[in-house]
């Protein structure tokens, strides 16, 4: 990164103070538990996830297990469920059970191997590809407005330090 393009951020001793909504009642980041990063990232993620979940279910009759599995297949002409549960960030299981919820929705067409052991190729059909351009769009319109504060100088720099934040993952659970 040129030297001249590096942001400045400063941590705080304590999480920020987040905007409180009219529907939010309580300043969660005054809690005690929101003192340690790991919880208070935990809780704003569930904050989103639980929106995001909101969001889907509503417009799309979707979870957010199935979302994932969508964005993933429809990132790749092809996939097994294996590269489906790992690039949607899902277990396993999970990802069998998102695959057979698409299937049944017919979002996506599943063939099963000889070649490849067990492994099962999932594929976008025509509504599904229709359905994973709306969820595209609206993934990126909801982006939009959680961005909508920050510079896009932030945006790098946040991007930054969350994939620092994710690196830290492995040593933060080795014990």
């Amino acid at each position: 990164m040129n030297a001249s393009k590096k942001i400045s951020v400063v941590i705080p001793n304590s999480p920020p103070v987040r905007k409180v909504s009219r529907t939010a009642p309580v300043d969660g980041s005054k809690a005690s538990v929101n003192r340690f990063l790991a919880a208070y990232i935990m809780g704003v993620a569930n904050r989103l996830a639980n929106g995001a979940s909101n969001y889907y279910r509503t417009h799309f009759n979707l979870g957010m297990s199935e979302w994932r599995a969508m964005m993933a297949i429809g990132a790749t002409a092809e996939s097994i469920v294996r590269e489906v549960a790992e690039m949607a960030d899902l277990d396993y299981a999970a990802a069998s059970k998102s695959v057979r919820v698409l299937e049944e929705r017919g979002f996506v067409s599943v063939e099963q191997t000889t070649g490849r052991g067990r492994a099962a190729i999932v594929r976008l059909t025509t509504e599904g590809a229709e359905i994973y351009k709306k969820l595209h769009d609206a993934a990126r319109r909801r982006q939009t407005r959680l961005i909508s504060e920050f510079t896009p100088q932030e945006v790098d720099v946040l991007w930054a330090l969350l994939r620092r934040v994710e690196q830290q993952v492995p040593h933060m659970n080795s014990d």
